[in-house]
């Protein structure tokens, strides 16, 4: 006679996450999409105060892929001639459409100190943008975080301060 085992609810619950996981690992890999990649198209002062001015970066995402992508969240720093001076979290609230462009902005606040001292100071951001890869098992995987895919962004330039 085979007597049947019964799981309580914890372990019911490790197990369905382990399944759905390992579902996730072994499908992830099914995905041929390709992540957005990002290019600096410019850079001006939106206000200026004596103590610290507010910069706006435009950045332009581009989806090499024939299917849209979301984009959610950036999370980026700053960094004036090598010094961090901003960091930041963003929703960039766009959705790459297929093999398509589009320009959003990211701002920062600046010392006035890190934009002083000459006529132009270097400019570095770095950071992550998650995004949403194509298909409908990606969104589900998305939305219960367990497969929450990044590209990376570095970009780097130069601010014209005037002085």
């Amino acid at each position: 006679m085979m007597k049947h085992a019964r799981l309580n609810r914890s372990q019911a619950g490790i197990l369905c996450t382990l399944v759905f996981a390992g579902a996730s690992i072994l499908l992830g890999g099914c995905s041929k999409a390709m992540a957005p990649t990002f290019t600096a198209m410019g850079v001006r002062e939106i206000e200026h105060h004596k103590d610290r001015s507010v910069i706006e970066f435009s950045i332009q995402a581009t989806n090499p892929n024939k299917e849209p992508i979301p984009l959610k969240q950036i999370r980026y720093r700053v960094e004036i001639d090598g010094v961090e001076v901003f960091s930041g979290v963003r929703s960039p609230q766009t959705t790459l459409h297929t093999y398509s462009s589009h320009v959003f902005k990211l701002p920062a606040v600046i010392p006035a100190s890190a934009l002083s001292d000459s006529e132009s100071v270097s400019y570095l951001i770095v950071g992550t943008a998650q995004y949403v890869p194509p298909g409908r098992l990606s969104e589900v995987l998305f939305d219960a975080e367990v497969r929450v895919p990044e590209a990376a962004i570095e970009l780097s330039g130069t601010i014209n301060t005037g002085n």
